[in-house]
């Protein structure tokens, strides 16, 4: 099944129950997106969130299965949810890194719950 027809058929469970209405986008990378040159082979980039327009973004080139969009999607819709200067001052005044992060924790601990999305339960 394509990137696409998962993101249709479980996005709309998904945002319901993160309250959120961010619309969902794919592109094949980032390089893709931003329409520049690909500059580092080993960048793996599963998905992001973009707080100016309220936008979650799907690599489909890192999306190896449903798994992988189900548990984006629920990343970034936490992400959707959370308040973005926060989430930039853990970075400047707490000295955490993307593992440490108190919100990327939080994003982490909602993407176990994919199994309740599964197509195929």
């Amino acid at each position: 099944m394509k990137t696409i027809d998962i993101v249709n058929k479980v996005y709309p469970k998904i945002s319901k129950n993160y309250n959120t209405n961010s619309i969902v986008k794919l592109y094949s990378n980032i390089y893709e997106r931003l329409d520049v040159e690909k500059i580092d082979e080993d960048f793996v980039s599963y998905a992001e969130y973009l707080w100016d327009s309220d936008e979650i973004i799907l690599y489909t080139d890192n999306m190896r299965n449903e798994e992988d969009i189900i548990r984006s999607l629920i990343h970034e819709c936490v992400h959707s949810n959370q308040d973005y200067d926060i989430y930039e001052a853990y970075y400047e005044q707490c000295e955490v890194d993307y593992s440490t992060h108190p919100c990327e924790v939080e994003a982490e601990y909602e993407e176990e719950k994919w199994k309740k999305y599964k197509l195929n339960k």
